[in-house]
């Protein structure tokens, strides 16, 4: 039960991104805790920073959900939406 809410937050949290990368006049965050507390941090873009740690995984048994994961924080990290990107923040480090 715990993990189904853990992934309820996650998805909100993607859909707010979604938003705002796509300039929708409708930012969902409302859709989970996580997200709520988020807002302001998504909002001020000058007093705030994201950061995203990726858990990456160089196996082929694991080669679609690193890709996937390799692709969202570049996504992140070219900047297509001014309201939550710092490119200079926002890396990738080996484990």
């Amino acid at each position: 039960m715990e993990g189904a809410e853990i992934n309820k937050s996650l998805l909100g949290l993607k859909e707010c991104i979604r938003a705002l990368d796509n300039r929708s006049s409708h930012v969902p965050f409302r859709a989970s805790k996580l997200t709520m507390v988020l807002r302001d941090s998504f909002l001020d873009p000058h007093s705030s920073k994201i950061v995203m740690i990726a858990c990456i995984n160089p196996g082929s048994s694991s080669a679609d959900h690193t890709l996937n994961t390799l692709r969202y924080a570049q996504r992140l990290k070219s900047g297509n939406c001014d309201a939550y990107s710092n490119p200079q923040s926002v890396g990738l480090m080996p484990n």
